[in-house]
């Protein structure tokens, strides 16, 4: 079927997924459960041998390439289900919870409600909470703003204490949602 080493050709692509296409199939389905899911993997091998411009120097070759490539692509299969199975159960036990469900809405709409009187802040506070909030220090924002570190001090300490009092009625707000 495949003579030396050469390049496959369409014809020899062809010959090579009709003589084992099916067995491919079959093979993945040991450990796949979707037949579907086993045609379109065997499929992406066929296309990707295509792509690579293959050459193998006997049938042989060929043949445990095929597969091993397809133990490879169903391993990485049942690796990704996996993780998304764990993901999946994940995000049931978090929607099934009431209580972390308020709390990430809660979370959320603290942190909208930080954004918002950042933005009210004049710029240049405005620019050193953000870049505050970015886990920069002091004498880094100091250094990207080229103004001098008291002055950073300053103003930052000005601008927590605008956001304190605006987030005074909020905090109220908060303990009782919390406490419901």
């Amino acid at each position: 079927m495949v003579a030396g080493s050469h390049i496959l050709t369409k014809t020899d692509l062809r010959k090579i997924f009709d003589t084992y296409y099916e067995s491919l199939v079959q093979y993945a389905n040991r450990f796949l459960f979707s037949k579907d899911e086993c045609e379109d993997l065997v499929q992406d091998i066929f296309v990707g041998l295509w792509e690579k411009e293959s050459m193998f120097p006997d049938e042989t070759s060929l043949k445990a390439y095929l597969y091993k490539i397809t133990r490879n692509k169903c391993y990485n299969v049942i690796k990704h289900n996996k993780v998304k199975d764990k993901f999946a159960a994940t995000a049931v036990q978090v929607l099934e919870n009431d209580t972390l469900f308020l709390k990430q809405i809660l979370e959320e709409e603290v942190v909208r409600q930080l954004h918002k009187a950042i933005s009210r802040l004049p710029d240049r506070k405005q620019e050193i909470i953000k870049l505050s909030l970015k886990g920069l220090k002091n004498n880094e924002i100091a250094e990207d703003l080229g103004i001098k570190l008291q002055t950073v001090k300053t103003l930052k300490s000005q601008s927590y204490k605008i956001l304190r009092e605006q987030f005074i009625a909020y905090d109220t707000l908060i303990y009782f949602l919390i406490m419901s």
